[in-house]
């Protein structure tokens, strides 16, 4: 159930949390990835790797849940006063940022796979493997997945500002859509 809050309407419960799971999780991805591309101890290397795989499939799993429950249950509406301009860039955004939770992690295991590297969950429960090898394609999956990351930099950048700049300069309560309950709200039946 969604609740509007200063006049606008927020996501629900589900969406919410999946939202704030996927940025902390890119995040330790993220933070992770850079640390295995710059390790020089081989044994720092594969480790966090393995945390990067590892956060890398959660994220996938969420972003697949999260794109089905967003194709289930419409955003609620922007504000009024959001022009034109501020929701094709939202939309873009907001497309691209799902898009990319989703095909990231979709390259990296390719990257991966194609080579004929195991793919674990913090080393307990290894993916399934396909017995092909294909050098080339793990090359271009690595480097798309590396590339994408540039991309993805820029989308929550642009994100992040957007939104402070809704809450702290057009002062529209665009931020409350994806916080949680706490303060003034108003229960709705958004989804």
């Amino acid at each position: 159930m969604a609740i509007q809050k200063f006049g606008t309407v927020a996501f629900g419960t589900v969406a919410i949390v999946l939202h704030w799971a996927i940025a902390a999780l890119i995040v330790i991805a993220v933070a992770s990835g850079l640390i295995t591309a710059g390790a020089k101890e081989i044994d720092l290397s594969r480790a966090t790797l393995v945390v990067h795989q590892s956060f890398g499939l959660i994220i996938f799993t969420l972003a697949v849940v999260r794109i089905t429950w967003r194709l289930t249950h419409p955003a609620p509406p922007l504000p009024p006063t959001t022009t034109l301009q501020q929701r094709w860039a939202a939309t873009v955004t907001h497309g691209s940022l799902y898009l990319l939770t989703f095909f990231m992690p979709l390259a990296g295991y390719t990257g991966l796979a194609a080579r004929g590297r195991v793919i674990s969950l913090f080393g307990v429960f290894e993916l399934p493997q396909g017995e092909f090898r294909d050098f080339d394609l793990a090359r271009t999956a690595q480097e798309v997945h590396v590339s994408l990351q540039y991309v993805l930099y820029a989308l929550v950048a642009a994100h992040v500002i957007a939104a402070l700049y809704h809450q702290f300069v057009i002062r529209d309560g665009l931020l409350w859509r994806m916080w949680f309950r706490n303060g003034p709200a108003q229960t709705s039946s958004q989804g």
